[in-house]
């Protein structure tokens, strides 16, 4: 303790930053009154116990270790001897390299750490030494808070009840004081509840328990929370995908199976190292079969078991994705004034992703495209089993819409759902106006924008069809496209590219879909040094790189928006049309 003394860390701010460590924490992670809505009558299941139990020794070991403590394979192999299993080992790495230590080495936690201890000292840390001071003590701080609330809250509570016991006497002190006192008792309140349980950190917890919530306040429910974030980003984004808003409902949906819990306010970040450690054992079909979406988690993890290591665990991708969910729930928490665990950062639960994002799928080369648009379904003029006359593919959303992605860069949604009326004219030039409608909504903000047909669309026949579309009195160009159960745009035509692609390369296919043909467009214009680099953004509506080019500028005028998509390569010379 001297130590601190010379190396200008008092005992008093020693003090003071354990006791806001400690206080922080217990007070999260155990509030009585939460702990009692979760978790009293029902009991937390094999993988609650495992997270808590490694989240204790993980803060021994490093308190013990220090931060480049590890489980090492001769570790591993101990602890196996001593009883352990593999996955009780598994678990206890994933929390200690994936959680602790990047929390302990991020100059995020440095900071952090940095500003709290201002915050009850009233001066900043001075030099490395004491930075390292500093992190000692977080961690002897967070050890000794993580043991404090280990202890399950009922289990807390009956021991404090049974030290109040007399065995000679047969009575409990609280009864003589009773005697002493036969006025009616008052209520006992959460706080007071809260200070039984914690009897010998009772200073700590009562300094610090937060006020109710007003019962006209927000309601605090993940899934509350969840809607009103929904249609928050609807409304501020100008559309958010029904795609998007389905996933964050999955996402809270399966947040509140794996932990138990339901108001937003109980969340810790231990919460969401159980939400990916799920995530990492469920079978890669997860969602796929209704039972899995009513049976217990336990049970989905249970069967997953008993599956082969390759279809186990969902992709890098994937779990990323529930994370970034995890974020923007918490982000929209807080904008609601809502008081969570000051630690609480899903982010740094994210998996770096091998290889880069424009990596990840396939883009079609113009060959590859020729060769595409030389299958059966636009070159052959007659019909076939499956294969419907061609003068009706023409009239077919499946026949159009792979032809308007290479020609414009437009999303499979965007074109499967465009209307009659958004294919307009403004100068002479005909174009898509892609906005959200009543049918369709667009991505986001920077997604609403103007298109114009490259002239080969028009030679084909696209324009006819809109015409005849008007005249029938359709509302959308490709009315085949709609699947009566689900408002998805465009999953028909889909799965055709695929069975196209398939069928064309067979499993050199592989990467390639219709989303493959708006990377193509975006990649012919990026080496085009005719085409302006804002021009190209405003084409396949996408932000700006800079505050600059996100916020300044109206967007290019159709001319020159024209110029740039005629500038893209013809591929009708494959296609057996009459130009």
């Amino acid at each position: 303790m001297a130590a601190l003394e010379q190396d200008r860390i008092t005992l008093e701010e020693a003090r003071r930053y354990l006791q806001h460590v400690v206080k922080t924490h217990v007070t999260a992670q155990n509030d009585l009154r939460q702990d009692l809505r979760f978790r009293y009558g029902s009991p937390p299941c094999e993988l609650e116990r495992q997270i808590t139990s490694n989240t204790t020794e993980t803060w021994d070991i490093l308190a013990e270790q220090g931060i480049g403590a590890t489980i090492s394979e001769q570790v591993e192999h101990d602890m196996i001897a001593k009883g352990r299993s593999r996955a009780e080992v598994a678990m206890l790495r994933l929390v200690l390299d994936s959680h602790a230590r990047p929390l302990l080495r991020s100059h995020v936690g440095a900071a952090r750490r940095a500003d709290d201890f201002e915050k009850v000292t009233g001066r900043r840390i001075k030099g490395d030494r004491e930075a390292v001071q500093l992190l000692e003590l977080f961690i002897e701080g967070m050890r000794a808070a993580n043991a404090a609330v280990a202890t399950p809250p009922a289990r807390a509570l009956a021991s404090d009840v049974m030290d109040q016991f007399d065995p000679v006497q047969g009575t409990f002190s609280q009864d003589d004081e009773q005697r002493e006192a036969p006025s009616s008792p008052d209520p006992v309140t959460a706080s007071t509840v809260t200070d039984v349980q914690a009897n010998k950190t009772r200073a700590v917890i009562h300094e610090i328990m937060p006020a109710e919530q007003d019962d006209s306040e927000l309601d605090p429910s993940i899934n509350a929370v969840i809607e009103r974030m929904i249609q928050f980003k609807k409304h501020a984004d100008e559309g958010l995908e029904e795609k998007t808003a389905r996933q964050y409902r999955a996402f809270g949906i399966l947040l509140q199976r794996v932990t138990g819990k339901t108001d937003i306010r109980s969340l810790i970040q231990s919460d969401f190292v159980k939400l990916r450690a799920v995530l990492l054992k469920l079978p890669k079909s997860f969602g796929k079969s209704p039972s899995d979406h009513t049976l217990p988690i336990e049970s989905v993890l249970a069967k997953a078991e008993g599956l082969p290591k390759e279809k186990i665990g969902l992709a890098v991708g994937t779990v990323n994705r529930y994370v970034d969910h995890a974020s923007a729930l918490i982000s929209a928490a807080k904008a609601e004034g809502f008081e969570l665990h000051p630690r609480l950062d899903p982010g740094l639960l994210r998996r770096k992703e091998k290889g880069r994002a424009r990596d990840k799928k396939r883009t079609f080369t113009r060959e590859e495209l020729e060769t595409f648009f030389r299958h059966r379904y636009w070159s052959d003029p007659e019909p076939g089993p499956w294969l419907p006359p061609l003068a009706e593919r023409r009239r077919s959303g499946v026949y159009w819409v792979p032809l308007i992605a290479a020609y414009s860069g437009l999303r499979r949604e965007e074109i499967a759902g465009i209307g009659v009326d958004y294919v307009r004219q403004e100068d002479g030039i005909t174009y898509f106006d892609v906005i959200t409608t009543t049918d369709r909504r667009i991505k986001n903000a920077t997604s609403r924008r103007k298109v114009p047909l490259h002239d080969d669309l028009i030679h084909l026949g696209l324009m006819e069809l809109v015409r005849d579309a008007r005249k029938a009195g359709y509302v959308r160009l490709f009315p085949d496209l709609k699947e009566p159960a689900s408002n998805i745009m465009g999953r028909k035509v889909g799965r055709k590219v695929e069975k196209f692609v398939k069928e064309t390369w067979g499993d050199a296919g592989r990467g390639l879909s219709l989303q493959s043909a708006r990377h193509y467009v975006q990649h012919v214009l990026d080496l085009d040094t005719e085409v302006p680099a804002k021009v190209a953004r405003d084409i396949m509506g996408h932000e700006g790189q800079d505050v600059h080019e996100s916020v300044y500028g109206d967007q290019s005028p159709v001319p020159a928006l024209k110029a740039a998509i005629d500038r893209l390569p013809s591929l009708s010379g494959v296609l057996s049309l009459p130009r």
